[in-house]
Order: structure tokens, then sequence, then C-alpha cells
């Protein structure tokens, strides 16, 4: 699956010997009363000969105490064994509280013990009723991923390291549910879902039956054939058989984006006989027909932000549809084949923040939204050793659609996670960590306020079974830490969240924090008080200007710049601040259209563009005027039959404004539209402040509201080594730009590299030195990024309109018309 041949033993393997004497096909089910609170242990086993032996169970409360059972001794009988017991108001599990029983196993014959094993067992109860999932009585809303077996450098298998980190990180990014796309997960990974509290929908190991991609994975038309049925079902027991007892597992998945056929149904038909506990979902729903579903959930497959999807004659509207619960159980797929982009701005990746925040927001409020799992949480690449003989046959294999100077020894299908395969958190982690979260402050910015007084901030409790205040709350003001009490809120009710009175100032940051029970971050809110003020440079002592003119240049001087202008080009040559040169060439028109919309599944190629070329640029005419304090240039000409005409403002303070219009430009779904500029490479060192997607970032972030980074990073990690450094360190990519790793000789950081969206200040200077300029906004409406050219060249673009409109896969882009195009930019000397 996913462009990787399967050979050999993928996971751990045991053989071991039993008894003629023993128990097979165990499980344990609970059961719970009306009212959620006692329960009956309901434990069943085969055996192949009785012959006088004797079953004992002894159960374990999570505290290690033992529960005292009214019987716990059964005498064994040949073939199929069921036994009863009876617990009073156990602790219930669910995700937010994973209360595991252990029960113990004990097997004896003519009075001699002959096996003993444990099982961890969790007391709750699944129901559908009407379009809602119920565990222990309340709804639930699954916010999830789905999750494939990868290891770095083995392929398509895990490791118990690996099964344990994946856990922990689904944890700490506020998921509470995993899609085992598209084959049962480990046992192992089942325990630790068990102890952390994940959900898990089950899969089967059958999809893409009778699809468009049976070319890639044939043979592809089995779902009604008699030959294949053996292999639908067996898989399907040992899934059912070997993980039945584990308290994670909500439901049953019987195959992923298939068309149905009478396999599917003998597949729904054996687990609703066997396993009466749990619901059954099916992908596609849709191609069953006017049939008997085989499916109590319906899965739908890449909706909008909005919750609307039409696939296979199913439909939702604002994430709800057909009466049952919907469950999207792959969305918000993450950019991953827009290959140039992720080259060049690895921003999409931060801008995807609006997708998932939009579709959680939406669905939480809807009754019949079940969830989503986004696509995916792990990237789907790994290294390939190098062959000993020959040419490797999985190297052509693996081949996906890519242009060929993409492809490398690094294979996959792509970049689809929200951490890497060295499970290194990438920019959708904290997107994701922050969209999910089970706690959200409705407001991070209170305008009115009394200092003195207490400050009063709805509160909106997104748990399902914990009410707000089992969690803990801390907040930090003038540099100082204080304990939060919060309020009794229920679970999926709103509240007021009550900060103490303090002499409050505006503009004084109030950071909120919101912690587990055990001291784990839930999630973290920084809220602005008074209205937010407009960013403004300092001022500076503003003297004369200067206009130097000779036969090649005309040169504006101030006191610490110099910003001449080519007569021939009509273009900035080598402007200097402090003697320094900060910007070699430009302003050039940058624009990059998509002449179609492109959004689509699987978007593997650009668009059909139009942008144009900095080489195309004739100059049509130069001139300056004199203003009182100020010197202003206008410059018209063309890109091909694009019309610019700019008007450049240079005051004696060292502010260049430049203030652009635009003709002739097909209209279509605008990418980037600004200015760009050379510059020189001493210029190393970035540092930004902008208005955020979120009000919060973590230290270090990718694009935080505040930020500085080297634009490069000395260490090059080697093909198949560890990085041993955060993702938004890197500079080169083995999936995305092949064995070269890197589209020039000094590549930029991705941190350097991706846009920084609504910037108030961009700065950009030497490293150990002052010299260097910055791009200011004080309304944030600028988008800067830093890149380098395959020749070396260091650019920056300087946007006032942007756009991701590849994204794709149902995800929100703004959807904005190039035309009119113009613009307005500041930077200071």
């Amino acid at each position: 699956y996913a462009h990787h041949p399967i050979g050999g033993i993928l996971r751990d393997v045991t053989l071991f010997v039993l008894p003629e004497t023993c128990l097979y096909d165990f499980y344990a089910e609970t059961h719970l009363d009306a009212a959620y609170t006692d329960a009956v242990l309901k434990i069943g086993y085969s055996s192949p000969v009785a012959g006088g032996a004797e079953v004992a169970f002894t159960l374990t409360d999570p505290s290690g105490r033992r529960y005292p059972l009214p019987q716990s001794r059964f005498s064994l009988k040949e073939g199929v064994n069921t036994n009863e017991l009876p617990v009073r108001n156990p602790l219930k599990w669910d995700a937010e509280h994973p209360n595991l029983y252990t029960l113990t196993v004990s097997l004896s014959k003519d009075g001699k013990e002959i096996g003993r094993f444990d099982r961890r067992i969790g007391f709750r109860d699944v129901k559908i009723e009407k379009d809602r999932m119920l565990v222990n009585g309340k709804p639930v809303k699954l916010r999830g991923a789905c999750r494939h077996d990868i290891h770095p450098t083995l392929g398509r298998t895990t490791t118990a390291e690996l099964d344990s980190l994946d856990v922990i990180l689904f944890k700490r990014s506020n998921m509470n549910f995993v899609r085992t796309s598209h084959y049962p997960p480990t046992e192992r990974f089942l325990a630790y879902c068990d102890r952390y509290g994940i959900y898990v929908e089950s899969e089967t190991a059958v999809c893409f039956v009778d699809t468009y991609r049976q070319k890639n994975y044939a043979p592809g038309k089995t779902e009604d054939s008699i030959e294949f049925t053996p292999r639908y079902l067996s898989q399907c027991w040992e899934m059912v058989k070997s993980f039945r007892s584990h308290p994670s597992i909500l439901f049953w998945s019987i195959g992923n984006e298939s068309v149905y056929g009478t396999n599917f149904q003998q597949s729904w038909d054996w687990v609703k006989a066997t396993d009466k506990t749990r619901p059954v979902i099916f992908s596609y729903p849709g191609s069953v027909g006017e049939k008997k579903p085989i499916y109590d959930i319906l899965s739908m497959h890449y909706q909008d932000v909005n919750g609307n999807l039409n696939q296979w004659n199913r439909s939702t509207r604002g994430f709800q549809g057909e009466g049952i619960p919907a469950l999207f159980d792959e969305w918000a797929h993450p950019a991953c084949y827009t290959y140039a982009t992720l080259q060049e701005d690895p921003n999409i990746r931060e801008f995807w923040g609006h997708s998932i925040e939009k579709m959680w927001s939406g669905l939480f409020d809807a009754p019949g939204g079940l969830g989503g799992a986004i696509w995916g949480y792990v990237d789907e690449t790994f290294m390939l050793p190098e062959p000993k003989v020959g040419t490797a046959f999985w190297k052509e294999f693996a081949r996906t659609a890519k242009p060929e100077d993409y492809q490398g020894k690094c294979v996959g299908y792509g970049e689809w996670g929200i951490v890497d395969v060295w499970r290194r958190e990438k920019p959708e982690f904290w997107a994701t960590k922050k969209a999910y979260s089970p706690v959200r402050l409705m407001t991070t910015e209170v305008a009115s306020f009394l200092p003195g007084q207490r400050l009063l901030l709805p509160v909106y409790n997104r748990f399902d079974h914990t009410d707000l205040n089992e969690i803990e709350a801390r907040y930090i003001y003038k540099g100082e830490e204080k304990k939060l009490s919060l309020p009794s809120v229920a679970p999926h009710q709103k509240g007021l969240l009550t900060i103490p009175a303090e002499a409050w100032k505006a503009n004084e940051p109030l950071l909120i924090s919101f912690y587990t029970a055990a001291g784990e971050l839930i999630d973290r809110e920084q809220v602005t008080l008074g209205n937010e003020p407009v960013r403004l440079l300092d001022a500076r002592y503003e003297q004369s200007l200067e206009v130097e003119e000779t036969s090649e240049l005309i040169c504006i001087k101030g006191s610490d710049f110099e910003i001449p202008f080519s007569k021939e080009t009509g273009l900035i040559r080598n402007a200097t601040s402090k003697g320094q040169v900060v910007i070699e060439k430009g302003p050039f028109l940058h624009l990059d259209i998509n002449l179609n919309h492109l959004t689509g599944a699987e978007v593997r190629k650009s668009a059909r563009k139009f942008s144009t070329s900095d080489s195309d640029w004739k100059k049509q005419s130069l001139t300056y005027t004199r203003k009182e304090g100020a010197v202003e240039v206008a410059l018209s000409g063309f890109y091909q039959n694009v019309q610019t005409d700019m008007l450049i403002r240079i005051s004696a303070g060292g502010e260049m404004n430049v203030s652009y219009t635009v003709a002739g430009q097909p209209n279509g779904y605008l990418r980037e539209t600004g200015l760009s500029f050379y510059l020189p490479e001493r210029l190393d060192y970035l540092q930004w402040e902008r208005k955020g997607m979120w009000s919060c970032y973590p230290e270090g972030a990718f694009a935080g509201n505040t930020g500085e980074t080297s634009l490069y990073n000395p260490k090059q990690v080697q093909y198949g080594e560890n990085p041993a450094q955060p993702w938004s360190s890197d500079t080169h990519n083995y999936f995305y730009w092949a064995d070269a790793g890197a589209n020039c000789d000094r590549p930029l950081t991705q941190m350097a590299k991706g846009m920084k969206e609504n910037i108030y200040c961009y700065t950009l200077s030497a490293t150990g030195e002052k010299e260097g300029f910055t791009v200011f906004s004080p309304d944030a409406s600028l988008a800067c990024r830093a890149s380098k050219r395959g020749d070396g060249q260091l650019m920056l673009y300087i946007n006032n309109r942007w756009d991701y409109p590849e994204i794709a896969w149902g995800n929100y882009c703004k959807t904005l018309e190039a035309v009119p195009c113009y613009g307005e930019i500041k930077i200071r000397f």
C-alpha cells in the first residue's frame, strides 16, 4: 500500500506451545446498566478439551486493590464457555478517564495451575442513538487522525518505541481518536490507547476494491469473488477475535474506499453476529446503494470546510447527514502533493491550520457530526538502502507522480503528517493542538476593562466527560504566575472564567494556560487588553536628502543610507545602509496567478499559471521629484504585456514607501501579488513580529507571533540519519528534492523561507551587525518570505495579497481574484 512493496515479516512474530487443555478465542465484554452505574463483566472463551479443568478469575481495580467477585471459579467445558460477573459501580473508562482494571485468568487441572494471563479491561458502553454516538451515556466528539505503521529506515513497520510515542503524541496534540488505516494495528499500540485514553477505529486490511485505484493495487475487482472470500473474512476474524477485549476500540471498519459486494456483506454479517457491543463502519457507504446498510456510522471523506459533501449518492450538509452519526474519517489533508510550493514556501503547512480550525469548530456544534480524522498523522516516506547488486526493484515500484527531478532513494506517498517520519512536530501539529483543544477561550481580546477589577472571559468546555473544574489553570501577568480557580462547567457547555482583580494595564500581555491534572499542557492563550495599538517604528531624526545624478544613476542619499536608481533599468542598484549593501536590485513586480483553481484531490502539479519574470522587465520611464523632506521616484515599464507603474517615496528618515498599480495581467485565482528584491548574501538573520492565526505559539515556533532565526543552518543532515534537530531547522529534504536534498548550494531553513503572514515588522540583517532593513506594516496587511533561487540568489518577496489555492482536499483558501492588482509596501533602512 502507498507505494511501498510489502514482503517478509513486518511485525514481531512469536511461536509458542500450549498444553492440550488451554483457552482460545478469549474475550471480556462490559455491559453497563441503564443508569451507567453497575456493570456485568461477560467473559467468553473456548477450549478444545475439558477433563476436570477449572478457570479462576481475579479482578484488580486501577489502584491495585482486589475487587471481591461473587464467584471467581468455574469448571471448564469443552467448546464455548461464557461467564457473567456482576461488578458494582466500577470506575468507568473513557478517553478522558482511562480507568483500567486488571483481569487475571488462571487455568488449573487436577489442582495444579497450568496457565495464567492478564487482560486490561475498561468498563464502558458504546451506543448509537439516532445521529449521536454515546460512550457511557454521554455524546462524544472524535477529534483524530489516520495512522500508518511507518519507520524512517525500515519502511512499513513499527516498533515498541514508536507505538508508545505515537499514542503520547496523539494525546499531546489534543487528539482523542485514531483510525488505524488501512489495516489493524499492533496489539501493543492498542494497549497504549487503552492506557492513555485514545478511541480507536480498527480497520481491516481491505481497501480500494473496484475503484480507480485498482490500476495500482491489482487485483481490484474482488468484492463478489468467491475465491477471495476467505481472504476478506479470515483477516476480519483475526482482527475482531484478537482485539475485542480492548476498551479503546469504539467500532470496527470492514473496508476503506471500496465498492460494496457480497464479501463486504459477509464481513458485516459475521462482525454483527460476533460482537454486539460495537458499531461498524464502511467506506464508501454510498456504494451499497438502496440495499440494507452494512454500516452504523456514515463514513465520508474530504468534505469542504463547511461540512458539505456529495459522495457515492450519500451526502452531508453542515457536517450532518442521513440521520446517523457522520464521521469524516479522512478530512483536512495537509498539503503534500504541492511539490513546488513546499520547496519554496512551506508556510502552506501553517496556513492549513485555518482548515482544521473551521472544520472542528463547525462539526463540534453540529449534533449529527461525530468527528474527523486528519489524513494523516505521520509522513509517508522512508529511506531506501543502497542495493548491493544491480538496480533495486522497489525504487521503480515506489515512484509517485512527482517530477523526475524530485525523485530519489527516499520514497513513499507524501509528507502528509502533522509529524514527520522521525516524529518531529511540524507546523500542523500546533494547529491541530489549538483547533482540537477541548478548552476554548471564546475571546482573546478585552477592549474594555477597569484596573483593580476582575476580568470575565467566556469559555467553552469541549470535553466529552470532563467538568472544567477537573483540570488546572494558571495565568501570568507582569511576569508573575498564579493559579486560577476554574468554575464548574459541564461537558459541551459554556461558562465564564473569572480572572481575579489586578492592576490591569492596556497592552500588557495576559497569558492563560490550561493543564491536565497530570500537568500536561492542554492549551494556552494570550489575552490582549485594550484596543491593539498601531505598530509604528521609532521616529528618526530627519536630515535633508541629497540627490546626486550621474550619466548612469540617480542616487538619493540620507545621513546613513543611499538608494541609487539605474537610469538604464529604472531599478534600485545596490542600496546601502551604514555603508553596507542591503538591497542589490529591485523592486520587481511579483505576480503568481492560477488561471484555473485546481483544488481537486491529489494535486500533483501546479495549476496553469501566469507569473512575471524579472528578465522580462522593460523600463518605459524614470523621473524624480523633490518634495519637502522627501524625494518621489516615478517608474513605469512592462513585463511583456503587463504594465506596471510605481511611485517610490523616500523620506529623509530612511523610509521608502512603494505604491504600485498593474494593468494587463490576466484574471485568475492569485497565489501572490506584491514586489520582490534581490538581496546580498551577507544578510543572514531574520526577526519578525506579526498577527498570527493563534494568539499564542510555542517558543521557537516555525511562524510564531514573534520570532528570530538565522537564514541558514550549517548542519547538513546526511541521508538516512536521524536529523536530531527541530523540523523547522532543516535545510535539506530527501523526499521532495531527491538525493540532492536541496535546491541550491546554500539553502535556507524551513523557518527562514516560510512566508510570515500579516507582519508588523520583518527585519533582515547580518548576524551581529545592525545594518539591514525592516519591512513594516502598521495594520499587519503584508506578508514576507525569503527565498533562494537555484543559482543561489537570495530573494525577498513582499506580498500585499496572498493565498494557497492549490491546498485542495476541501481545505480552506481565500479564493482571491487577481484583478484589480495594486498595493503599497513600506521599508525602513
